[in-house]
């Protein structure tokens, strides 16, 4: 057996299955940008990840419903969801596109940092859910654990992608950490 370490081979396949619907043109490379940027080893285990819409996705998965952070909610009504590996299946992530793209603006779209924002919160966070469920299980709350890769894999995404603007975000990022500071501090009046 021939281990393929940082090659496209160790990523995902992304696959399109839409039904009635066309996304803009652009996402699908925003997708494969963003995974990029993932540490090839947190791959492992993960097969496809799949963009469609809410009307592509079977019945049964319109019926289930999950639950999310103390609440059931519609699983074609989330942004995305994690599919752990079962004997029949490997690990998936679904993105449902036309849930991602509520909201925004055309023109946000065409920006450059505000183009990725929605999309890397959503699929950042199911890769979280893949880490934690396959290689870093942390025993904290499971939506906590995949925010908290969401942020970890989207700061490591900006850096990379966006590195000639960081000299602008150290200074802000300092000076919030120190007004956060100042107002956790005990007045002493």
């Amino acid at each position: 057996m021939v281990e393929t370490k940082g090659t496209a081979e160790t990523s995902p396949t992304v696959v399109e299955a839409y039904r009635d619907y066309a996304p803009p043109p652009i996402f699908r490379r925003l997708v494969e940008n963003l995974l990029r940027a993932v540490p090839p080893r947190y791959f492992l285990g993960l097969k496809t990840i799949i963009l469609t819409n809410q009307e592509g996705e079977s019945r049964d998965r319109k019926r289930q419903k999950v639950w999310s952070r103390n609440r059931k909610i519609r699983l074609v009504d989330a942004r995305g969801y994690y599919s752990l590996a079962s004997r029949s299946s490997e690990a998936s992530i679904v993105l449902h596109v036309d849930n991602i793209l509520r909201g925004m603006r055309p023109w946000e779209l065409k920006a450059p940092l505000l183009c990725y924002e929605p999309l890397a919160t959503v699929l950042y966070h199911e890769i979280g859910h893949h880490i934690h469920a396959e290689h870093k299980p942390v025993y904290e709350g499971k939506e906590n654990v995949a925010e908290d890769w969401s942020g970890k894999l989207s700061g490591r995404f900006y850096r990379q992608h966006y590195w000639y603007l960081m000299p602008l975000f150290y200074p802000i990022w300092s000076l919030n950490k120190a007004c956060r500071w100042m107002a956790r501090r005990p007045r002493s009046d």
